[in-house]
Parts: structure tokens; sequence; C-alpha cells
């Protein structure tokens, strides 16, 4: 992907998450209202980060706090526009060409290899960041995992070290950048223990230098408590109400499920950036403690805001489109069958590999027209074997022939699918079937998978 069709694409998703955020605002949940705060104002320089938020405090009553995200959400993405055109501007190559968002969704390794090469690189604010990112970061896995930028901020040790990083005059954090770019080699080394060796011996020069002691075993402790933690807690003015029960919270959900749910409906920076740190730290989810998997799955649910599984085949029939922003459906019923398209297909070359992947997929796999439009039976596909195989096949098709024939294919069902839902129902049957014959002819695929004995989902 060139650089000006990925600063387009990170612009686009910068307003749409603010869309997002606010249209969810008013049903968010205490533990969700402050995370969001937290991520955000944490790609800010303390100026902005107090010109956006004031004298902001998480025991405040959550309504008050409700009206100051409102106005910080416009605030912030006003910045982060703004330092997404400077980025744009500046040498490709160079840290400088980096925001802001995404260093915070880089791996501490990526970045300061990177600053061992040009140390005065970031800003001095990025820099303060990236020590205390630093501290947190007490394994060869969290050293390289892309997500620990952004879950630092969970955690009141990572606000206590950046906050006294941020009191320090440039040259001590200089001096601490000198620190850890000494450790460079050993950072670099691809044995684990030579890395945390490195690791420790920097956690301790920032100690020594800040006179603050975090033991390693408790540098994850206190998960999302209420900042700043020194601030005498006043019941009246904390209590909230009861978090609403996440979509995935019903009866008979398993967290295996849920998980499965949510990965099929992220993107794959989305998955980078929130699910393989838990894949790494844990051989199997299973393997995952239930509560922080939930308060995990949780949080990951307020990102998503409103997407669905069934969304693939919602797009022809009411404007829920996957990697564009959705048409409201009275809005699409009104438009004429071409402008419908070339939305569909604008949505189609905007989707990634993973996503159109997906699409053809749950097509493929939806053996009558109902179960396009049937989240139980695409819950129980997700657990599918040969879904999750079809799924990996079509992802492989990143170049080359194999790509360009999966986009045919993609454009052609599109056109398909869109008609399909202009006949009369009876017809639909018969067009749903040369429909994922076309996909399996396309693709190879061999009879037992297009006309199975056992259907897959829960049909």
């Amino acid at each position: 992907m060139d650089r000006r069709t990925r600063i387009a694409g990170q612009r686009r998703y910068i307003r749409q998450r603010a869309q997002d955020l606010l249209g969810r605002l008013a049903g968010m949940d205490d533990e969700e209202l402050r995370w969001t705060i937290r991520v955000l104002a944490d790609c800010l320089a303390p100026p902005q980060r107090a010109n956006c938020l004031g004298p902001y405090d998480e025991h405040w009553p959550i309504e008050k706090r409700r009206r100051i995200l409102a106005r910080f959400i416009e605030r912030y993405t006003r910045l982060a526009l703004d330092t997404l055109g400077r980025a744009e501007t500046a040498d490709s190559g160079s840290l400088s060409a980096l925001t802001d968002e995404d260093l915070q969704g880089m791996s501490l390794a990526e970045k300061w290899l990177r600053v061992a090469d040009d140390p005065t690189g970031l800003r001095p604010d990025q820099l303060r960041r990236e020590v205390a990112r630093l501290f947190m970061c007490k394994s060869y896995d969290l050293f390289h995992d892309v997500g620990l930028s952004e879950a630092v901020v969970e955690y009141p040790a990572y606000h206590r070290v950046r906050d006294a990083l941020e009191a320090q005059p440039d040259a001590v954090v200089a001096e601490l950048v000198r620190a850890v770019v000494r450790q460079a080699e050993r950072l670099k080394s691809r044995t684990p223990q030579d890395v945390e060796v490195a690791l420790i011996r920097i956690r301790e020069v920032i100690s020594r230098k800040l006179g603050i002691v975090v033991p390693a075993d408790r540098l994850f402790a206190g998960q999302m408590l209420r900042l700043p933690a020194d601030h005498p807690e006043r019941p009246e003015e904390c209590s909230a109400p009861e978090p609403s029960r996440a979509r995935w919270d019903m009866p008979g959900a398993d967290l295996t499920t849920a998980f499965l749910v949510v990965a099929d409906l992220m993107t794959q920076r989305e998955v980078e950036q929130h699910l393989l740190p838990l894949r790494r730290q844990f051989r199997s989810i299973a393997d995952a403690p239930g509560p922080e998997l939930r308060a995990l799955l949780t949080r990951i649910w307020a990102l998503l805001g409103d997407r669905r599984l069934t969304d693939f085949a919602e797009r022809y029939r009411s404007g829920r489109l996957v990697a564009e922003p959705k048409v409201a459906p009275e809005i699409w019923g009104l438009l004429p069958e071409s402008e419908q398209l070339a939305m569909l297909v604008r949505d189609n070359r905007t989707m990634e590999v993973g996503q159109a992947a997906r699409h053809l997929a749950k097509i493929f796999f939806s053996f009558q027209y109902e179960m396009l439009f049937d989240t139980g039976f695409h819950v129980g596909l997700l657990r599918s074997p040969r879904y999750q195989e079809v799924v990996r096949r079509l992802t492989a098709c990143e170049s080359g022939a194999e790509a360009r024939r999966l986009a045919v294919l993609t454009e052609t069902v599109t056109r398909q699918m869109l008609g399909l839902e202009a006949m009369a129902p009876e017809a639909r049957r018969t067009r749903l079937q040369e429909i994922r014959t076309l996909i399996a002819a396309t693709l190879d695929f061999p009879d037992d998978l297009t006309y199975p004995a056992r259907r897959e989902g829960r049909a």
C-alpha cells in the first residue's frame, strides 16, 4: 500500500471513529468511558492534554465526564487530523513521519531500534511516553508486542512514571534515552534472556532517576483503578449505573465463542493491537483467566461499534457496508441500483484481504437465503474448521494472479448479490445456489464442500 493511500485510510478511520464514539457515548458505562479518554489522551503532549481535558478527574460524576468526553472527542479528532497532515509532509523514512497513534500501535522493539539510530527523531514529549512504556516492559514477548503501548494506559504504574517524566527537564529525559540506546545490542538479540536482562537494567536506571520503585510483579496491578490514584473516594460522586450487558454476554454464550465473534469482526490492525498480546501470553484462549478475557471483550465491543456478523449480507439489503461508512437503510432504499453498486464496489476496494475473504466465505457457506441473515447460524459457523480453512486460504491471496482472480470474483458476486435482493422471494434460492456454485468453481472447491452431507453452522 502506497503512503498516500495509507494516510487517506487513516484519515477516514479517524473521522469514522469520532462518529462511532459520539454515537455510542450515551450508552457507555463508566469503565469504557474512562478507557476511551485514557487511550486517546495518551497520544497528546501535556499542553494539548490540558487544553482538551482541563483538570480532568476520573472520580467526578459519570454524567459530568460524559459531557467532557463529547467535547474531547471533537477536539482530539481535529488534533489527530492535523498531526496526520504534518506526518504526510515529513520524510517517509523518518521517525517524524509517525503520528502519535502510529507510535501507540507499534511494538517497543520496532520503535526503540529506530530511536537508537536517530535519538532525536521523536519530540521530547513522545520520548517521555516511550520511556514510560518501556518501564512497563518486563519480558521479551512484551517488547515485541504491538499491543503493549496501548494496554499500559490501564495501569496506575504507567501513569505514575509518565507523569514523573513529564515533570523532568529535557536533559534528564535525554540521559535516560542514552541509557536505553546503550542497551541496543542486547535489545536486538533474538535470545529472550539477553533482551530481558537489558529491560531489567533499563527499568533500574529509570527507577533511580525518578525515585520510583515498582516491582516487576506489580507493574500490571490495579487495572483501571480510578485516577488520580491518591484521590479520596466519594461514593456519592463515584456511583455509576450498572455496566450494560455486552452484546455477547447472553445465556449459554461462552467466552471462547465470544472471542471468535469479535476476532471475525475485527480488522487485521485491530487484531494485532488487541488480540495478539493475549494469544502470545497464553497457549490458548481457554487458558486465559475469565475476568481478564471478559474485560478485554467488553473493551473490544466498544471499539467495534455496531458491526454485525451479518453485515456481509446486509450490505446488499440495507447498506450496512463493511469497510466504508454505513448508509442509513431508509436512504439506501431510495438509491438507484447503479449508485448502490458503485458504493458496494468502493466498499470492496476498501476492505482488507481478511474482510474480503470472510465476505465470500460467509456467502458460500450460507446454503439457504435465510441463513445469510441468521446471526445464530454464523456464530456456529465460526466454530467450523472448514470455514476457518476457507478464510485462511482466501486471506493468503494477497498478490499476483490469485489476488486478481479474487478481486474479479468479488466484483461478480457483488453484482449478483445485489441483483438477488431485487428478485422475488421464490427466485432468490436458485440465484444464491448459482452464486455459491460460481464461488466454488472459481476457487476450485471440492464437491463435498459445495454440497456437503453435513452442513456447517447451526443448520
